[in-house]
């Protein structure tokens, strides 16, 4: 996707102050949860997840007027069966842990996660921009590892079979590359597929030389470098969502130090995380957390405080959406592609 599409920070003002007006008056509460439950992937460190997510939880239980807690998985999975299960009303793992949840659980998307780490903003965001991220194919320098051609038969760590940018889009940007392979399984066969449960799992497998490659999404990348736990070339001033030509590719790896860790190949632009929740909850319910989710990045106090902010992607209209769902279609696919 090369082209950059902006909503003015104005626009998402002036609807959710039209959103407190709907709100100020009496609404029906009728079937709303007593208990609101959240459910997150806790990653390598379940307490600490669900630390950060503290100020979020404590924001909804304070605009929903209901108990709300977070419960976390131990793998993206676990999530999805815990809304099929009906244990948990809602869900913010990953894209295509949505899709799986839609087909097996009636999930439905109703906020998109944009952006993270504000906690030391000084104004508010003048645009937002749509929610897209990208996932990299990253080896170290000197491996012997340059082109996705040359992962046959290689020791490659993926992060989890629910993971969008860390299985499903890799893979789909494998079958896309490499002639002869038509289906996951096909991607199974030609390499050797090594699940490591999370992204800095899978990162840290290749800094110790565990694998060959590893995919992840780029945020976790600079995450990892900003904390000292690897060298890694590129991504100048922390910039992410950038679309990578193999030209910027190649410059960046010819530079790159023998041992850092490079990029080798991006995949197309994914939809980022929708919150989703039950579809069988009320549509009153689900509206007032939809208005909560979205008025995150219209105020300054909440959005240092919670640290990331929902947009709703039907408002950039050059994305042509008629429903936040519509938004996810390219997931679907890639969800197809990984079932095979």
């Amino acid at each position: 996707m090369k082209a950059v599409f902006r909503i003015s920070v104005l626009t998402v003002v002036l609807a959710a102050l039209m959103v407190g007006i709907v709100n100020a008056q009496e609404m029906d509460r009728t079937g709303w949860p007593e208990t609101f439950i959240l459910g997150l992937f806790g990653g390598d460190d379940s307490a600490e997840t669900l630390r950060e997510n503290e100020p979020l939880r404590t924001y909804l239980a304070e605009r929903l007027g209901i108990e709300v807690l977070i419960t976390t998985g131990t793998s993206y999975s676990a999530v999805i069966e815990a809304m099929r299960a009906d244990r948990v009303d809602a869900m913010l793992v990953g894209p295509l842990s949505f899709v799986i949840a839609e087909r097996v659980a009636g999930a439905e998307p109703i906020a998109v996660l944009a952006e993270e780490g504000f906690s030391d903003l000084t104004e508010l965001p003048t645009e937002f921009t749509p929610p897209y991220y990208y996932s990299v194919f990253v080896t170290k320098k000197g491996s012997g590892i340059r082109t996705l051609q040359d992962l046959e038969g290689q020791d490659v760590a993926f992060v989890d079979p629910a993971s969008t940018s860390g299985r499903g889009a890799p893979v789909v940007r494998l079958i896309h590359d490499i002639d002869g392979l038509e289906t996951a399984a096909d991607v199974d066969a030609w390499l050797n597929p090594i699940f490591a449960g999370s992204h800095p799992s899978a990162v840290t497998a290749l800094q110790g030389d565990q694998v060959a490659v590893a995919a992840t999404f780029e945020g976790n990348l600079i995450n990892m470098r900003n904390e000292g736990l690897i060298e890694l070339c590129g991504f100048e001033n922390d910039q992410v969502n950038v679309e990578l030509t193999q030209e910027d590719i190649d410059a960046v790896y010819e530079d790159c130090p023998d041992g850092n860790l490079v990029v080798i190949a991006q995949s197309e632009p994914i939809p980022s995380t929708p919150l989703a929740v039950r579809g069988d909850l009320p549509e009153s319910f689900k509206t007032e957390l939809q208005s909560a989710l979205l008025d995150i990045g219209t105020n300054l106090e909440t959005l240092q405080s919670v640290g990331f902010y929902f947009v709703d992607p039907t408002q950039f209209e050059e994305l042509g959406l008629d429903s936040i769902s519509d938004f996810y279609e390219v997931v679907r696919q890639i969800a197809d592609v990984v079932a095979q």
